[in-house]
C-alpha cells in the first residue's frame, strides 16, 4: 500500500510517499538533512542504498510498529498527543486524602496510560485503589515484587476497596504472556508497581508488560488503563524513561530505542573494543548549558584554551582533536523531563509532606589487626573485584560461606541420559535417521553421530551436588546490635537489613538472644517465629506484641512495604545496589510515620569495606565499577 502525504520538519512541508510492505514502512523523499534525522531516530531505520545491498534502493525504511506510526502521525501534522494534553478534571473525594493523591488519581483518570513517579511513601497504592473503584474494569492485573504485593493486599483490606485485582509477580506475568492465546481475556486495567525494574527492554519482564500493554491498548482504547508506578522519580540515569514510556505510550518520546536516546541526551565518544566491534561510550550528560557540547567541559578548560593553541608549533593527530573552541549544549535532560509531561507525573516527598528530615548515624567498630590481616589475605588472593568484595563484606558480618560436597544429583544437561546432541551432526539432509539432532542447513556433516558425551557430567549421568554452610566468627557488629535493641526496647519495633541471608541469620540469632520476636524476609521467601499477619503483628499490635524486629535484605525486603512503627532502620550491611539502599530508607520515612519519634537511620561499619560500600551507594555508583586497587587503598588507609 502506498501513500502520499507531507511531513512538517522545522517551518517546511515534505513531500513523502509512504510504502507499506510486510513489517516495513518504506520513506521516500527528495534530500533533506532535517527529515533525515527524523527517520534515522525511529525504530529500526535502515538505508537501502548502500553498495552491499543486494538491490540498492537509494530509499530508507522504518519498522512497521505502533511507535513509528506514532511519530509518523506526528509529522503529518496530526495530533498523537492529544489525550495527554487533556484537561484533567477534579474529582470528589470520600476518603480523606492528601492533595497530592487527589493530584495523582485525577492525572491517572485522564490519561488511563501513563505513570506516577512518586517518592516512595506518598501513597501510591491507595491512589491505584482509588482509580480501581472510580474506572470499574472488567477485569485488573496488578503486578509487583512479592513483597509488595503482600503489602497491597492489606491496604486494600485496610481501606476497605471495592474492587478486585488479580494479584502476579513479574515472574508471573512473563508465565501469563508466554501462555496467552487468542482465546485468552485481556485485562482492562494493568498496573505495575516498581515500575523501575522496566528499565531495560531486553530483559523478558520487560517485552511481556509491553506485549500486554500493547494488547491493552488494541482491546480497550481509551476504556483501558496502563498504570505504571514507581518510588524513584529522579532515576541514576535518564535513559530508564525509554523503556517505560515505551510500555504507557510507544512513539511518545521520538527517538525509537534507548541508544538513540542515549545520543539526544549525552554527550560521546565513539570506541572500539577488544573484539573488533564499536560502542559509543558516555563523556558526560548534556544537563547543563555551561557544559561544552562536543567535550562536555566547561568553557576555562584547557580544551577551549586559545593560548594552548597558538603555542603549539604543530597542531596535528591528538592535539588537533583534543582542542576546540568552547560550543555551549542544550540541557536535554531537563527538557526530557519537559517532553514526558502529560505521560508522567512526578511527585517528590518534599513538596508534599511536611516530614522531618531523616537522621543518619554511624556506629564505627574498628577491627583487630588478626582480623585485618585475614582481609589483606582476601584482597591479596582474589582474582576478581566482586569475588574479593564480596568475601570481604561476609567477614565484616561475621562469617564466610562454604561450599561443601553433599552427595550427587542428576545431571541437568542431560538428564542422566550420559549424552546430548551433537552440534556437527549431518545437516540438510531430509531421511535425517532423528531430526531432533538436526543442525543448520548451512554447515556441513562433519560427525555421523547424532549424540555425543555430555559436557555437565562427562557421561556419567550424573554430578557431585554441594550445600553452602556457613563458618561464624566472632564480630563486634553483634554487640552494637544488643545495644541498638536495648536502646529501642521501649519503642519496641527495630527494622533491621543485612547484605546476606547469613548475615539476615545472625541478626536473628541475636534478637532472639535479646527476647524479641522477628520478622525474616529475604531471597528465600518470609517467615516469623509469630502467628498471625506478618505486618499486621508489626505495625498495629504494639501491646500484644510489645518488641518485633523485621529482619530481611534492602532487595527482598526494601520494596513497597509500610514499617512506620518503627522509628530506626539499622543498616547490618549493604548489598551491592543503590536502588535498594534508597527504596529500603523509605520503608518507615512517610506517611504515617511518628513525626515526634523521626526516623534514624544507623550503619554498622565494620572493615573498611563497609565504609566504602556506603560512599559508593550514597552516590549512586556501580560497585562493578571498584577495582582491587580501591579496596586495598581503603585497607591502607585505616592502618
Amino acid at each position: 500500500m502506498k501513500e502520499q502525504t507531507k511531513f512538517k520538519v522545522g517551518k517546511f512541508l515534505i513531500p513523502v510517499t509512504l510504502t507499506y510492505e510486510d513489517k516495513r514502512i518504506y520513506v521516500k523523499f527528495l534530500y533533506n538533512r532535517g527529515l533525515i534525522t527524523e527517520v534515522k531516530s525511529m525504530a529500526g531505520s535502515k538505508w537501502h542504498g548502500r553498495k552491499e545491498e543486494p538491490n540498492p534502493r537509494k530509499i530508507w525504511s522504518v519498522s512497521n510498529c505502533a511507535r513509528n506510526l506514532f511519530q509518523i502521525s506526528y509529522l503529518k501534522g496530526e495530533n498523537p498527543y492529544a489525550p495527554w494534553d487533556k484537561d484533567i478534571i477534579q474529582q470528589e473525594y470520600e476518603r480523606e486524602l492528601y492533595t497530592h493523591q487527589k493530584a495523582a488519581i485525577d492525572f491517572i483518570l485522564a490519561r488511563h496510560y501513563c505513570e506516577l513517579a512518586a517518592d516512595c511513601g506518598l501513597g501510591k497504592t491507595l491512589d491505584a485503589i482509588e482509580v480501581l473503584e472510580r474506572a470499574k474494569p472488567v477485569s485488573a492485573w496488578y503486578v509487583a515484587p512479592k513483597s509488595a504485593l503482600y503489602a497491597v493486599q492489606l491496604e486494600m483490606k485496610k481501606w476497605n476497596c471495592q474492587g478486585e485485582f488479580e494479584f502476579m509477580t513479574y515472574h508471573g506475568l512473563v508465565s501469563r504472556t508466554n501462555n496467552f492465546t487468542e482465546t485468552s481475556k485481556v485485562p482492562q486495567f494493568l498496573v505495575i508497581d516498581e515500575a523501575s525494574k522496566l528499565k531495560n527492554p531486553t530483559t523478558q519482564r520487560s517485552q511481556a508488560a509491553q506485549i500486554i500493554a500493547d494488547y491493552i491498548r488494541e482491546e480497550w482504547g481509551d476504556e483501558g488503563f496502563v498504570l505504571l508506578m514507581t518510588g524513584t522519580p529522579a532515576p541514576r540515569s535518564p535513559l530508564d524513561w525509554h523503556s517505560q514510556t515505551e510500555i504507557c505510550c510507544p512513539g511518545f518520546l521520538k527517538e525509537g530505542t534507548q541508544a538513540k536516546l542515549k545520543q539526544t541526551l549525552a554527550i560521546t565518544e565513539k570506541c572500539e573494543n577488544p573484539h573488533g566491534g564499536s560502542f559509543y561510550q558516555l563523556i558526560s550528560w548534556r544537563d547543563d548549558v555551561k557544559k561544552c557540547n562536543i567535550c562536555g567541559e566547561s568553557a576555562d578548560h584547557d580544551n577551549h584554551n586559545p593560548q594552548i593553541l597558538n603555542s603549539l608549533d604543530c597542531v596535528s593527530g591528538e592535539d588537533e582533536d583534543t582542542w576546540h573552541g568552547f560550543v555551549p549544549s542544550i540541557d536535554e535532560v531537563s527538557r526530557l523531563h519537559k517532553r514526558l509531561e502529560g505521560l508522567v507525573l512526578v511527585q517528590f516527598k518534599k513538596d508534599c509532606l511536611d516530614l522531618p528530615d531523616k537522621i543518619f548515624r554511624k556506629i564505627e567498630l574498628p577491627p583487630t589487626p588478626q582480623m585485618l590481616q585475614v582481609a589483606r589475605t582476601i584482597i591479596e588472593t582474589s582474582s576478581t573485584t566482586i569475588g574479593g568484595l564480596t568475601l570481604l563484606r561476609e567477614l565484616s558480618d561475621g562469617f564466610q560461606y562454604n561450599k561443601v560436597s553433599d552427595g550427587f544429583e542428576t545431571c541437568p544437561v542431560c538428564k542422566g541420559s550420559k549424552r546430548t546432541a551433537n552440534p556437527l551432526y549431518k545437516v540438510n539432509c531430509d531421511d535425517c535417521p532423528d531430526r531432533e539432532f538436526q543442525c543448520r542447513e548451512d554447515r556441513v556433516c562433519s560427525a555421523e553421530d547424532p549424540t555425543t558425551i555430555c559436557d555437565g557430567c562427562g557421561g556419567q549421568g550424573h554430578r557431585k551436588k554441594y550445600k553452602r554452610t556457613t563458618e561464624e566468627v566472632e564480630c563486634p557488629k553483634d554487640e552494637a546490635l544488643r545495644d541498638l535493641l536495648d536502646e529501642y526496647g521501649e519503642v519496641g519495633r527495630v527494622i533491621v537489613y543485612g547484605g546476606f541471608q547469613g548475615s539476615v541469620d545472625r541478626v536473628i540469632k541475636i534478637c532472639e538472644s535479646c527476647n524479641w520476636a522477628w520478622i525474616r524476609a529475604d531471597g528465600r521467601g518470609w517467615s516469623s517465629n509469630l502467628d498471625g499477619d506478618f505486618l499486621d503483628n508489626f505495625q498495629n499490635k504494639v501491646i500484644d506484641i510489645p518488641r518485633i524486629a523485621f529482619v530481611g535484605q534492602p532487595g527482598a525486603a526494601g520494596y513497597s512495604l509500610t514499617l512506620t512503627a518503627s522509628p530506626v532502620i539499622i543498616y547490618y550491611s549493604n548489598d551491592f545496589d543503590a536502588e535498594h539502599r534508597m527504596q529500603s530508607e523509605e520503608r518507615t520515612h512517610r506517611i504515617g510515620m511518628d513525626t515526634n519519634r523521626g526516623c534514624t537511620i544507623i550503619d554498622l561499619l565494620h572493615l573498611p569495606t563497609d565504609y566504602l560500600i556506603l560512599e559508593n551507594l550514597k552516590q549512586k555508583r556501580h560497585l562493578q565499577s571498584l577495582t582491587l586497587g580501591q579496596i586495598k587503598e581503603s585497607f591502607d588507609d585505616k592502618s
